[in-house]
């Protein structure tokens, strides 16, 4: 085993059979599977076919009963006031029909009192000997109006065969009693008005139905059985289970689902295939069943074929087949072992040398395969990576050496960049007016969010911004805009005339098409009055006094350094004396968790309505904390930058 752990060889020669095993497998199991698929299609085609010959023998049948039935229905109204009439025309159907076994002409209690009395129940008969003998059936012993063959096609006025049932007769030859099954079509008689006043029916003997089905026989152990309405069993080859079991009362006893899954089927009229295991069958193995509807009697015809019958055929070539590939398998696999040992050699040279260059002895030879194959070519290769690698070793050192001076010069931006904008809080500790506190999180070691704030004569200024990009170029827009700020704030002007002036600098040599969205705010600390102009920036949240949240209603504005020559609106609150001011970038309600979801402005209200009353500090915090809880592992894809300003002008 060990030898075989380091022969290359031999794992090629047992790989090379196990995929050739596996290419066998596919193939096999392949054509196998499509053919196991046709045998299977073929089968059921041969038993629709033979369930379909059936079924229209059937149905000449019975469709001649029905076209009888409703021949003689208009002699029947013609003479409905004559009821001995009525034998002659029932004789007369079981006379001229060789398939008919009886025929009544029945009608309701006392329709003819004055002629006949209550019953009246013209019956003809087929007997054992071929006569057809007619009869009054009728009698307190016999009250054929409560019989089902009466009764449903009364009630459903319509058209109705009945399942099998017993009838009752004397044999004349032995004179014993003797049942036999038979099925009944019954037809709704009406007078002039509509009404019902009886049922025509007509009787034929199942013997002949359950011969049509019971010789249905594609494979030699294949049965055939049928189910009326309800499922009770008509055909089956146990005899003792016809006309009172049901296959719902097998389901009930055994438990087995599929005995209630092919009985739904065919109850329900439906037509094709299905699988049996022994346990629904009773066999040695599994079975398919084959049914197709009688539509007009309202049963089901089935065909249960073993498996075994099927594929029998099939089977037995399976194993011949699997035989020889084995065999072919195994004389394949010593054949390669032999040619693959011979042609590997090589490898194991080119493999030790290829081994001490690995351990850093850059200048061992290369042994020289001769030839034009793919080891010839791998001992080239070989022979070129080894010069490669010492220039590769160096360009690598020059490489690193330079990716550490670059992210030594980025952290040395981030830190400038980090002290430009305030990060002492509070800012103005001798005054008790104003509480404010900001936080800046670039996605980047640098980037283009930005916040600041002054105070000049009793005016507090602040602003909150967003570059459009990220990384260095959005960072020095940044840098330019804070600058801006300052210098421009610095001067006494108002939001508006602030904005312009950062618009119209930047505008004027904006080759890279940056833009920066902005919010510019001033509040005047005496009265609490501030005046705002926004720059295409998100809406600033207030929180009133009450610990309600809404965001400010702003005039949009197109964002600064787009082009210059622009006019910029501005907007004014009368107090935000004791109203807190919340202000963010989009990297806040964009944030995104594991699945992409975003942070979202519904729940930035929500945690604001929940953070009454506490310090601007505290309300950074609460934010920061609840927006690391939402993204959890996500990577931060955006600038996050928010800020918190609470005024309490003094009376």
């Amino acid at each position: 085993m060990k030898k075989f752990k380091e022969s290359f060889s031999a794992k090629l020669s047992v790989f090379t059979a196990l995929i050739a095993s596996l290419v066998f497998v596919i193939c096999y199991s392949t054509n196998f599977y499509h053919a196991q698929k046709a045998v299977k299609e073929e089968a059921e085609k041969m038993a629709m076919a033979e369930l379909d010959n059936a079924v229209l023998r059937i149905h000449n049948i019975t469709s001649s009963v029905e076209v009888c039935a409703s021949n003689l229905m208009p002699f029947i109204k013609k003479n409905i006031s004559n009821p001995d009439e009525m034998f002659s025309l029932a004789r007369m159907v079981v006379e001229n029909n060789p398939n008919v076994k009886g025929c009544s002409i029945s009608f309701e209690p006392d329709f003819f009192m004055k002629q006949k009395g209550h019953y009246f129940s013209a019956y003809a008969g087929r007997e054992t000997d071929g006569s057809v003998t007619v009869e009054q059936e009728g009698s307190p012993l016999y009250e054929y109006f409560y019989m089902d063959w009466y009764q449903i096609p009364k009630l459903l006025n319509q058209p109705y065969w009945t399942d099998p049932y017993s009838d009752v007769y004397e044999n004349e030859e032995t004179g014993r009693m003797q049942i036999e099954k038979i099925c009944s079509y019954g037809l709704p008689i009406h007078d002039d008005n509509g009404k019902t006043v009886g049922v025509l029916t007509i009787d034929i003997d199942q013997k002949w139905l359950s011969k049509i089905i019971s010789n249905l026989k594609p494979y030699p152990d294949s049965y055939t059985i049928a189910l009326g309405r309800g499922g009770v069993y008509l055909v089956h080859p146990d005899s003792t289970i016809l006309g009172s079991n049901t296959v719902f009362t097998r389901y009930l006893d055994s438990g087995i689902e599929d005995i209630k899954s092919f009985g739904e089927r065919m109850t329900d009229g439906g037509r094709g295939m299905m699988a049996l295991s022994a346990d629904v069958t009773g066999g040695e193995g599994d079975s398919y069943i084959f049914y197709t509807p009688l539509k007009q009697m309202g049963w089901s015809v089935g065909i249960v074929c073993p498996e075994k019958d099927i594929y029998g055929g099939l089977n037995s070539m399976k194993w011949t087949l699997v035989i020889m590939t084995a065999i072919g398998i195994l004389v394949m696999m010593v054949v390669c072992i032999i040619f693959i040992r011979s042609r590997v050699k090589p490898l194991e040279h080119l493999a030790h040398s290829a081994n001490i260059i690995a351990r850093g002895n850059f200048t061992k030879a290369i042994p020289v395969i001769k030839g034009n194959d793919e080891i010839a070519l791998l001992s080239k290769a070989f022979y070129d990576m080894q010069h490669s690698l010492v220039e590769y070793v160096e360009e690598l050192k020059s490489t690193t050496a330079k990716k550490e001076r670059i992210e030594g010069e980025l952290r040395i931006a981030h830190d400038i960049q980090m002290g430009m904008i305030p990060k002492i809080f509070p800012p103005y500790p001798d005054r008790e007016d104003i509480d404010i506190f900001a936080s800046l999180t670039p996605a980047k070691e640098v980037g283009g969010d930005l916040y600041d704030f002054l105070i000049l004569d009793n005016r507090f200024y602040f602003c909150i911004g967003d570059v459009s990009g990220k990384g260095i170029p959005a960072s020095l827009l940044m840098a330019v805009c804070r600058n801006l700020f300052r210098t421009v704030a610095g001067q006494g002007l108002n939001p508006s005339q602030i904005v312009k002036n950062i618009n119209d600098t930047m505008g004027e040599s904006n080759e890279s098409g940056m833009f920066i969205t902005l919010f510019v705010g001033m509040i005047d600390l005496d009265s609490g009055r501030m005046t705002y102009c926004n720059a295409g920036h998100n809406p600033p949240v207030i929180v009133n006094r009450q610990g309600q949240a809404s965001f400010m209603e702003l005039v949009p504005n197109v964002p600064a350094g787009v082009f210059e020559g622009l006019d910029y609106e501005q907007q004014e609150m009368d107090t935000v004396d004791g109203l807190s001011i919340f202000l963010y970038t989009d990297g806040l309600t964009e944030a995104e968790d594991m699945e992409k979801k975003q942070y979202g402005e519904d729940r930035l209200i929500e945690l604001l309505t929940e953070s009454q009353g506490v310090s601007a500090r505290e309300l950074v915090g609460h934010v920061a904390s609840s927006v690391r809880d939402f993204v959890r592992e996500a990577e931060q894809s955006d600038d996050l930058t928010v800020m918190a300003v609470r005024i309490d002008v003094k009376k």
